[in-house]
């Protein structure tokens, strides 16, 4: 027996028998580049089309960015003028993905070690099609934990997603394409299992833990019996889950909660029409800029967020205005080259640089929200000058609006973000000038612990278990108390179990998370009381370790 620790991804628990994924293919080339190009192609259309079927839309528009730069000729001219110099086809097409990626993994720019990672997984899409890798018919036809140093997309497509029981990789962290899938798909995942492939072998028992970031490989019988009674109680908990899914939330001492959903386009509203929920609490708008070359226009976005706000009436629908920069680059606004983009121009400061495609986002919320109301969260605020420009902006909007003689709504609420150290720091001075808060948990921990959350290496010290990092959103909270507006959770610590009870002790009602989690939360939210919160959060909060504080709101596998 031995227990692997590892980065939590997505939650649940599952105990399989395991296959190790692992590339086996020769190093001559079979096919000529022009046909493994044509092949690539071909097996990416494919499995587009799976992931839109089973994933949806968001899931699916990665194979389409490979798709892009497999046709892209400045790349595959290399590869072609190193072949006809006589180097080996596959060896010829690592060497220049390879190259590439090596010159993007080493900027400072987060946008682009993303994309070093894309070059590199096509540049492994290529090699297989040159050397003969076939489509996965050896793949398992049985529940397995599927491990693997690293699953790109195409990798993790070519499964049957009805047998994957688990994910465990030693590559990716809590952001990565492995989780963001696992949740998708509502199973656990670990990541950050270091040498991976000397633990688990195929045919190995694996039992996973994924809300621990814990698995054990080939359990002893008392270990077996423990997990088996989890599994148990983890069935029993899922058929309780979906059976909170259609009803309300509620705490343990009787008060009702706020539950809501994070979306990032309508589509994803699919996954809501048997849920009760208190509204969408995050509407990332970003799909509207990225998914074309062109600017979106404003029927188009007034027709996106009116199918929204339609579907969730009466219930708030909270829209965050357009939200790029950093690691989301669009190529047609006015974005320059930084070297560090998470502390450069994005969210409300991307807007300053081009106010007219803001008002015009603005005009379009209010005319599609004018039968019903709305709420317009404000990204990366760090000053009052900042927020006072957006609202003045908000004002121009409606003037526009109104000289058009088109209607618009009256019944909306202005909040921000509260995601960088300035601006939980001086929520009492912003809550006084907002309708509501809502904290982002992701860019707030990356902020306070100076550690890209992005970036594998710091993976540790991107802790949310910081001590700071939950003094400051209980100052925050403690801030909209004071002053009498709603506060919110809607980053990824909202649906982190650990930490819901603690939420509650600060006096937090609202959490916005991912459609898989609603029932999930409903059942944590019902085992927890507002004077038990309390406690729990001070004693948290005298505590001075982060170890401390995981240990304590975590417990063993």
């Amino acid at each position: 027996m031995e227990m692997l620790r590892g980065i939590a991804g997505a939650p649940g628990l599952a105990a399989e028998s395991a296959f190790f994924y692992k590339k086996n293919i020769g190093k001559t080339a079979v096919v000529s580049i022009d046909k493994a190009v044509e092949i690539s192609l071909g097996r990416l259309e494919k499995l587009k089309e799976k992931a839109q079927n089973s994933l949806g839309d968001d899931e699916a528009k990665i194979f389409e960015a490979y798709k892009m730069l497999l046709e892209d000729e400045a790349l595959i001219s290399q590869i072609k003028s190193r072949i006809d110099n006589g180097e080996e086809p596959a060896a010829a097409a690592k060497a220049v993905t390879g190259r590439m990626s090596g010159i993007l993994a080493s900027k400072k720019n987060e946008y682009m070690r993303q994309r070093a990672d894309d070059i590199r997984y096509v540049g492994k899409l290529l090699c297989d099609s040159l050397c003969g890798a076939g489509d996965g018919e050896d793949k398992p036809n049985k529940k397995v934990v599927l491990a693997a140093y690293e699953l790109t997309p195409v990798d993790t497509m070519l499964f049957d997603l009805k047998n994957l029981a688990a994910i465990v990789t030693e590559a990716g962290g809590a952001t990565s394409h492995t989780v963001i899938l696992a949740k998708s798909l509502g199973i656990p995942a670990v990541t950050g299992i270091e040498n991976i492939e000397k633990k688990i072998k195929t045919g190995d028992f694996v039992c996973v833990d994924g809300e621990r970031g814990r698995a054990v490989v080939n359990p002893d019988n008392e270990r077996r019996a423990e997990f088996d009674m989890r599994l148990e109680e983890e069935k029993t908990l899922v058929e309780k889950i979906n059976s909170l899914k259609k009803s309300k939330a509620y705490l343990k001492s009787g008060e009702v909660f706020s539950v809501c959903a994070n979306i990032g386009n309508p589509d994803d509203l699919v996954s809501l029409e048997d849920t009760v929920f208190n509204g969408v609490g995050l509407f990332r708008t970003e799909f509207l800029y990225s998914q074309t070359k062109k600017k979106p226009s404003f029927d188009n976005q007034a027709e996106a967020y009116k199918k929204v706000i339609d579907f969730c009436a009466p219930e708030y629908v909270t829209i965050r205005t357009i939200d790029v920069g950093g690691d989301k680059i669009i190529d047609y606004l006015n974005m320059k080259k930084e070297e560090n983009p998470f502390l450069g121009s994005r969210g409300i400061r991307l807007c300053m640089d081009n106010p007219e495609i803001f008002i015009e986002q603005l005009c379009a919320v209010l005319y599609a929200a004018r039968d019903e109301k709305v709420k317009i969260l404000l990204p990366m605020i760090t000053s009052l000058k900042e927020l006072e420009w957006a609202k003045s902006l908000i004002e121009t909007a409606k003037k526009r609006l109104k000289e058009k003689e088109m209607p618009y709504c009256e019944n909306y609420l202005v909040g921000i973000m509260i995601e960088t150290p300035a601006c939980a720091l001086c929520a009492d001075i912003f809550a006084k000038r907002c309708d509501f808060f809502s904290v982002g948990t992701n860019d707030l921990v990356q902020y306070v612990t100076a550690a890209d959350r992005g970036n594998g290496n710091v993976a540790s010290v991107y802790n949310p278990y910081n001590l700071a990092v939950i003094r400051l959103i209980n100052f925050a909270a403690k801030a909209a108390a004071e002053n009498g507006i709603p506060i919110s959770i809607c980053g990824d610590l909202a649906a982190n179990l650990d930490f819901t009870e603690i939420f509650v002790g600060m006096g937090i009602k609202s959490l916005s998370v991912p459609s898989p989690m609603i029932g999930r939360l409903k059942k944590r939210l019902g085992a927890i009381s507002n004077a038990e919160a309390e406690k729990t959060l001070q004693k948290v909060l005298s505590m001075e370790n982060e170890d401390e504080i995981e240990d304590f709101l975590k417990g063993g596998i």
